[in-house]
């Protein structure tokens, strides 16, 4: 059976605490993609830039003529210029087109140079022994406009658009997997519960009471599986309950046909005989009467007994319940037993009080289980053996003690000792009991709320010991 010691957690509450974890799953990947995003920009950006040439770079590539024209080309696209200066630092040549040839080089340059229209760098070569300057001179205000070609702008948004589509898709596609996984975690914690649920109230629709749930379970399943597993225990202990029931209402049957057939078997022989003739000797015919006549009390007997036990399993019968003496009931009892006590030669103790024990009982009933106890005591012990009755006051109530140092109880008989047609001597003879009278007592003990049992010391081997509770 499922006994989980997990901390219970509500289905609802199991289900918010998954969506919060989803939320914050996805919010996450949307940050991720936003941030590729805008990584991607920043990177389309510093791949299409066109990087500013300076005259120096002239400089270094002065032996290689394609590298060279290359960079005069980059100069060219922003609107620079190059000028060629010789060693007086006199201008000998332009490639480009300058802003204003009309103010000459040093006044430009011998001006603010923080306010010049243009951007400049400088570096000197040699070349045939000679010494030249290269200027680079770049506008500003079209600088900004121009660092980007048209081609690199196309490329440069080709790329923005390709990384933000990449973003898109990463999102969405991440988004899927998380919402997959999170869709068959949380049917998961659902149906399997469910399914097994479902799979143990199938095995007790078969009448199979022995399945129990071992899943791990939380919150209201928890809860359920529990309630299920206890169902099933009770059906299975119903299930038990009423196979021995059946088996003791088989038994009380066989054992009602055997002790009615035994004596109307001797009652149809004598009065068979003594019908057809068979017998011609006055004191013969007495004998046969008398057996006919002890045998049919006894049928007479155990039909009354049968009959008065019908009545206390009657869901309906009430018994007649009034406040009185107690301890006067059972004192009743033993006088009436007193006669085969002392014709049996047994010791008997008394401990009853002297003083009222007031207590709700039916006294007929309640007589008739201490007079089952005395005839039973005297009936199944040998000669010598001490009885002794007692009635003490407890905490949980009253109990009556029928003792005895005899014969005992075979201990394989205690179990079903209250069981009907159980006799101690499991003898089925004529001088035996009906076999119903401790039934009958534990019956009349149980609708008195009380409990009867069977225990027994080294001292004294049989116990019958009624607790009777405070009312």
């Amino acid at each position: 059976m499922l006994k989980v010691n997990r901390k219970q957690t509500g289905i609802r509450e199991m289900l918010r605490i998954h969506y919060y974890f989803l939320v914050v799953v996805i919010s996450v990947i949307g940050m991720l993609s936003i941030a590729y995003a805008a990584k991607g920009s920043d990177r389309s950006y510093a791949s299409t830039e066109m990087q500013v040439t300076r005259a120096q770079d002239l400089v270094d590539a002065e032996r290689d003529a394609a590298k060279l024209e290359a960079l005069i080309q980059n100069i060219l696209k922003v609107h620079g210029w190059v000028e060629t200066l010789d060693e007086n630092k006199q201008l000998i040549h332009y490639t480009g087109i300058p802003l204003d040839r009309s103010t000459p080089e040093s006044l430009r340059l011998g001006e603010e140079p923080e306010n010049a229209p243009y951007i400049s760098s400088e570096a000197s070569f040699l070349q045939k022994g000679l010494l030249y300057t290269y200027i680079v001179k770049i506008p500003v205000d079209q600088l900004e406009v121009s660092i980007w070609d048209q081609q690199s702008a196309r490329d440069r948004d080709k790329q923005i658009q390709r990384y933000n589509v990449q973003a898109v898709f990463g999102f969405i596609l991440l988004s899927a997997v998380v919402i997959v996984i999170y869709s068959r975690w949380t049917a998961r914690k659902i149906i399997q519960p469910l399914g097994a649920i479902a799979a143990g109230i199938d095995h007790l629709k078969t009448g199979d009471y022995t399945i129990r749930l071992s899943l791990k379970l939380e919150g209201e399943f928890l809860q359920i599986g529990n309630t299920l597993n206890d169902m099933a225990e009770k059906l299975e202990q119903a299930g038990a309950h009423k196979v021995q029931m059946e088996r003791g209402r088989q038994r009380m049957l066989a054992d009602i046909a055997h002790d009615l057939k035994t004596p109307i078997s001797t009652l149809y022989g004598y009065a068979k005989a003594l019908h057809e003739g068979m017998v011609k000797d006055n004191d013969k015919q007495q004998s046969y009467l008398l057996s006919i006549y002890t045998k049919a009390k006894r049928v007479d007997a155990l039909l009354d007994t049968l009959f008065e036990m019908t009545q206390l399993d009657h869901p309906d019968y009430m018994l007649d319940r009034q406040v009185q003496d107690l301890g006067e009931c059972m004192r009743t009892a033993i006088l009436d037993h007193f006669s085969e006590i002392e014709e049996k030669e047994l010791e008997l103790e008394v401990r009853i009080p002297d003083t009222e024990v007031r207590y709700a009982f039916d006294r007929k009933q309640m007589s008739r289980v201490f007079s089952n106890l005395l005839s039973n005591a005297v009936r199944y012990n040998p000669a010598g053996t001490r009885l002794r009755v007692t009635l003490e006051t407890h905490a949980d109530g009253l109990w009556l003690e029928f003792a005895d140092n005899g014969s005992g109880i075979p201990e394989h008989l205690r179990s079903v000792i209250f069981d009907p047609f159980v006799r101690g001597d499991q003898a089925r003879s004529n001088a035996g009991g009906t076999g119903l009278g401790l039934a009958i007592a534990y019956k009349i003990v149980s609708l008195h709320q009380g409990s009867l049992q069977l225990l027994g010391t080294a001292e004294e081997r049989t116990i019958f010991r009624i607790i009777l509770p405070d009312f």
